[in-house]
């Protein structure tokens, strides 16, 4: 017991203070330590402690719950109404109707706040009340909304006004321009989505003040220079040559007050300045000269274009402006070149070079008013240029056959009987053209011949025209335009086709003539003969069919293959009565005037 009790009373050697101290702390943090791990892995699908959205407590929450939380608090806060207030009036805007609230996105923001790194984390964790994050929620713009908005704030504003000028007589006006006021549209929606999400009731909305595009200032500036400009006269001097004067009442019609920019500017308008001032060098100018084509034979060359002048219309009116607002008083008058609507580079690539086809007919039996009207159609005729691919019509390239245009009284074949009519000679050029056509290969649209055989035409390669009725048409189908060529006398007529020869050859043929039909007297009443009167047309040949085949060839390939049937009725006697007469038998009416 004594050995115990004095080992007992031997003095027992402690820890030093810092030691205890050390492994104390140690001992806290991994208590602390485990506590954190083991928050850190209940949170690890929530929202971390100490987040908000504007303002709404959200941390903490599972990430479903935080969501649920965030459309009903938010939500709400978007339904109520705000009072906005402007220029002493009251609008009342629903901020539900101007943003839609992204729940979703807003709690992915939320959750993924404080977790940018291990630390904020952490911190989070350990100590939320030491980190506060408040999040701001995702909102998207109602365009239908916002726009009815607009449409209220618009009335509230009012467009500036530009300041205008006009003159009136020698004397320039000024109506003055005017400020407007408009909203800073992206700033107020930005004010109303920070009021809607803190709860307030209402905010002001600041007009701001527009200036017009322009000003009354500078207006007056350009009014002085049109006051300076009507002071005078303007003299006109074309190569040191006075050939006029612009009086003051002239220049102020010629003056127009421009829009540039944000400003005005005095110009002259080229238009009127035209009106009055070209005639005054019309002397000194010349009409511009088409090229076009001389023929020679079975050649054709270009005869080259020839520019014009005219007056320079801009170039003088800055001229005149000059004179009149700072100058001399003294304008010069330029020209300037036109150039010709057809050049020498547009005719030659049209390739007309040599004669294609060439065919005469017969004048035959004709007064002098027949050959007029058939040599007035070559003049109408001559020069036609066909492009290839394009058709040609006689009766859009002839016209209409009337006295104004210059046609003179002649025959045509009326229901088999010849009549009086103004153009009469037309089916001689038609029939030339369509022979000249036939020839060169080119496909016929559309033909039609004459009632009766007319001897001094080929058989079967007749073609008869009237205005408003029976047309020719052919197409040119050649890889080249042709220019047309036509020129008469009183015994023939001729049409001649010029272009690029593309190795044609046409073989015709024309059948023996066949169904003839004999001539019977017929009747007719003539409205404008002698009331009782009898005379008789007399008739001539029978009338019968035929065809002409035609074959073309190019370059050794039958290309095209086509029939032309003709039925020719018979050069019927015709007895006509006049008016109160009663033919003997079935009778027709010829036209008045006949």
């Amino acid at each position: 017991m004594t050995e115990i009790a004095a080992r007992l009373a031997r003095p027992v050697h402690r820890l030093g203070l810092a030691t205890t101290v050390a492994i104390s702390l140690a001992l806290v943090l991994a208590l602390v330590g485990s506590a954190v791990g083991a928050r850190a892995v209940m949170l690890r699908d929530a929202v971390l402690p100490g987040v908000r959205v504007a303002g709404v407590e959200v941390g903490g929450l599972t990430r479903a719950d935080a969501e649920q939380r965030i459309a009903v608090k938010i939500g709400a806060r978007l339904e109520r109404p705000i009072e906005l207030a402007v220029a002493g009036t009251t609008i009342r805007a629903r901020p539900s109707e101007l943003f839609a609230l992204n729940a979703s996105a807003t709690e992915a923001k939320a959750f993924a706040s404080a977790r940018e790194s291990v630390a904020t984390r952490l911190g989070a964790i350990a100590a939320p009340f030491l980190v506060k994050q408040d999040v701001q929620p995702v909102l998207h713009l109602r365009p239908e909304g916002i726009a009815a908005l607009s449409k209220q704030l618009d009335a509230l504003t009012r467009r500036p006004l530009s300041a205008h000028v006009e003159m009136k007589g020698l004397e320039p006006v000024v109506l003055p321009g005017r400020e407007g006021t408009r909203f800073d549209e992206a700033a107020l929606l930005g004010a109303l989505e920070d009021a809607a999400l803190r709860g307030l009731p209402g905010i002001e909305a600041t007009l701001f003040s527009v200036e017009p595009r322009i000003t009354t200032a500078e207006a007056e500036e350009v009014a002085r220079q049109a006051h300076t400009a009507v002071a005078a006269p303007v003299k006109l001097r074309f190569k040191r040559k006075h050939i006029g004067e612009l009086a003051p009442r002239r220049i102020a019609a010629l003056l127009r007050f421009q829009s540039a920019a944000s400003t005005y500017e005095l110009v002259v308008d080229p238009k009127t300045l035209t009106r009055h001032v070209a005639p005054l060098v019309e002397r000194f100018t010349r009409e511009p000269k088409d090229a076009t084509f001389r023929t020679l034979g079975k050649r054709a060359r270009v005869v080259p274009d020839k520019p014009g002048t005219a007056l320079s219309a801009e170039k003088t009116a800055a001229s005149i402006l000059a004179a009149a607002v700072d100058g001399d008083r003294i304008a010069r008058v330029g020209l300037e070149k036109v150039a010709a609507d057809f050049t020498r580079r547009d005719a030659k690539a049209l390739g007309i070079r040599h004669q294609v086809s060439t065919y005469t007919t017969l004048m035959g039996p004709s007064s002098a008013n027949r050959i007029w009207n058939v040599q007035l159609l070559g003049r109408y005729l001559d020069g036609t240029i066909l492009k290839p691919g394009q058709v040609f019509s006689y009766n859009k390239v002839m016209g209409p056959r009337t006295a104004e245009r210059g046609f003179r009284e002649g025959q045509m074949i009326w229901n088999g009987v010849l009549v009086p009519s103004i153009g009469g000679g037309v089916c001689q050029t038609a029939t030339t053209i369509f022979n000249a056509a036939f020839e060169a290969g080119m496909p016929v649209l559309t033909r039609r011949n004459h009632a009766f055989y007319i001897s001094h035409y080929p058989m079967g390669r007749d073609a008869t025209v009237s205005w408003e009725g029976s047309d020719f048409v052919f197409k040119n189908d050649l890889d080249h335009a042709i220019l047309i060529k036509a020129h008469g006398n009183a015994e023939t007529f001729t049409v001649t086709f010029y272009g690029t020869k593309q190795g044609r050859r046409v073989v015709a043929t024309t059948s023996t003539p066949t169904n003839y039909t004999q001539p019977r007297l017929r009747y007719a009443i003539d409205p404008s003969a002698p009331p009782g009167s009898v005379r008789t047309a007399d008739g001539g040949g029978p009338g019968f069919y035929v065809n002409v085949h035609r074959k073309v060839y190019q370059r050794g390939k039958l290309i095209r293959e086509d029939n032309f049937p003709t039925t020719y009725t018979p050069q019927n006697p015709t007895r006509i009565y006049g008016p109160g007469a009663t033919p003997p038998g079935q009778h027709f009416y010829l036209p008045s005037g006949a």
